[in-house]
């Protein structure tokens, strides 16, 4: 446990990208999420406007049963969405349905 504690510490003082956990929801840019769904050389994927009615619907999922988390499972899977590009509520909330027991 202590050795996880000090990676954290490091990748937190190292990386800007890391958003820190707390007792709500993270706050991510929706629209940075969603900027290049659908944008492809052969025009495969989504609007952009479904993209952003899933994460709205992820955000509110997420606001709902944030207390429902474990704090652990909260921090990894919101550390993880943050890496590759924009954080996705999407992500996290698959990512803690996931953990659940």
């Amino acid at each position: 446990m202590l050795a996880a504690g000090l990676v954290l510490l490091s990748l937190s003082t190292t990386s800007p990208a890391i958003i820190q956990v707390a007792d709500s929801p993270p706050r991510f840019d929706i629209a940075a999420s969603c900027r290049d769904v659908g944008k492809s050389g052969i025009d495969i994927g989504r609007p952009a406007r479904a993209c952003q009615g899933d994460e709205e619907r992820a955000r509110a999922a997420l606001t709902a049963r944030w207390n429902q988390f474990q704090p652990g499972a909260r921090t990894a899977c919101v550390e993880s969405a943050s890496f590759g590009g924009p954080p996705s509520y999407v992500e996290v909330l698959t990512c803690l349905e996931m953990k659940e027991p």
